[in-house]
């Protein structure tokens, strides 16, 4: 019995993991995010109008969104900051980023 309560503590411990996309205190919530680069995109809701990527870039302390038209070959990608601040931009074609 003792080590079906150590399993089940293990289980509920690994559920409780934190991801990238959790609450972090003095950070943008990765809705929020999304949310400022949409209003910063001149061309939302058409044509690009397909987010394919939010992610939050520890290295750099910014969330990498990116905008991509329907057949996902032209985009925009933003940065948007922990504070809310946008601090980069580019276009995408195909796979490369400029």
């Amino acid at each position: 019995m003792r080590y079906f309560a150590i399993l089940i503590t293990a289980f509920c411990l690994a559920a409780c993991e934190s991801t990238d996309e959790a609450y972090v205190p003095g950070r943008v919530s990765r809705e929020r995010a999304v949310a400022l680069a949409m209003q910063a995109n001149k061309q939302y809701p058409y044509p690009l109008s397909k987010v394919t990527r939010a992610v939050w870039r520890s290295e750099g302390g910014y969330w990498a969104i990116d905008f991509k038209d329907a057949e996902e070959d032209f985009g925009k990608f933003y940065l948007v900051n922990a504070k809310g601040r946008i601090v980069g931009q580019g276009r995408i074609v195909g796979d490369s980023y400029y």
